[in-house]
């Protein structure tokens, strides 16, 4: 079968049904292609954000916590921060964006997966072809979109594994552990949801699984929900658009290379592409270089710095971990008080 449609994005997570229903409100047909068949599942992030997440239900807000815990062995310290951060439903939360899409009419097809390009159409898993005006790439770290249309995205890649286990929580701290036995070049985390469930993670280079195994039985918890893998990209791309088509989200990396949330970032720069893709399709200028003036710039102009910050934490405790007595004298010197002063959770200050 074949349809057609002014905007067409690829994925169906927060970044599509954002930048879907912007442009939907403003009268354009809009489809939304989701591989999985449910939005909302698999649910591979820790759902730790700040309140430029934007207006939320409260229902989907599971907890609040106010400190980070940095810790290497028993060497911690922590950072307070005078906003709390909120551990959301993000399964929850993705089907709230759905609904809001549905209303602006955003046609949402799920278990179409774009597998090719033919003659400028978008080929699926099931035989069908799609065509836009203006192609939206929204399908993560793996983006089918980028590689179809030859826009290169970084080679920084890291595993991640998460699972929901049960233990004894601190309800408002979340810790993040920098032994080696647990990640390899970044870190593992425990994000309450109450004081006796958590999310327990890891990001790595090679295989999570036997860190995830060990941490877990260092950490004494039981394992409530089977852990879930993922990956994880990060670097800034060179281009995130070409002619009629544009990255957002995962697919082009606006993700926190210290952190790598995604959220956030993904939020901001999903409003972006939809204006410029609301320009563009009013104007009906497709061209590159008016897409890159519109959104590969603003975006870049709006959160480059940030991505830079991040960068920077990331490689201070890449030495850090090397020198474990650090962890200690950050606590000693009171710099762990200076930073929950100075230092915003997205680095957008």
């Amino acid at each position: 079968m074949s349809f057609e449609c002014d905007a067409l994005v690829i994925g169906g997570g927060p970044s599509g049904l954002i930048t879907g229903s912007l442009i939907s409100k403003k009268g354009f047909k809009t489809i939304v292609l989701e591989e999985h068949g449910e939005i909302g599942r698999p649910e591979q992030c820790t759902g730790l954000v700040s309140r430029r997440i934007g207006n939320i239900p409260q229902s989907l807000v599971l907890n609040t916590v106010e400190t980070a815990r940095f810790c290497f062995e028993k060497r911690c310290f922590e950072v307070s921060y005078p906003k709390k951060m909120m551990v959301i439903d993000r399964r929850g939360y993705d089907k709230y964006l759905a609904e809001k899409a549905s209303e602006n009419m955003v046609e949402i097809r799920t278990r179409e997966r774009a597998i090719g390009l033919k003659d400028g159409r978008v080929v699926t898993n099931n035989g069908s072809f799609y065509s836009g005006k203006m192609l939206i790439g929204t399908d993560g770290p793996n983006s089918i979109t980028s590689k179809l249309v030859g826009l290169k995205q970084p080679e920084n890649i890291l595993l991640t594994l998460q699972c929901v286990a049960k233990g004894f929580f601190e309800k408002d701290v979340v810790e993040l552990r920098f032994e080696s036995e647990f990640s390899r070049d970044a870190f593992a985390w425990i994000v309450p949801l109450s004081n006796s469930t958590a999310r327990v993670g890891l990001a790595t280079r090679g295989n999570p699984l036997p860190r995830m195994r060990l941490l877990l039985k260092k950490l004494s918890l039981e394992v409530v929900e089977k852990p879930v893998g993922d990956l994880v990209r990060f670097g800034v791309m060179d281009k995130t658009v070409a002619r009629g088509v544009v990255l957002v989200g995962d697919a082009a990396c606006q993700v926190k290379p210290f952190s790598f949330g995604g959220l956030v970032y993904g939020r901001i720069c999903s409003e972006i592409a939809g204006n410029a893709c609301i320009k563009a399709l009013e104007e009906n200028v497709f061209e590159e270089r008016f897409l890159a003036e519109l959104y590969d710039s603003r975006w870049k102009k709006i959160i480059g710095e940030a991505l830079n910050k991040g960068f920077w934490m990331r490689r201070l405790f890449n030495a850090m971990r090397k020198i474990p007595l650090s962890f200690t004298f950050i606590r000693i010197l009171g710099l762990d008080l200076l930073a929950g002063k100075i230092l915003d959770p997205d680095f957008l200050e």
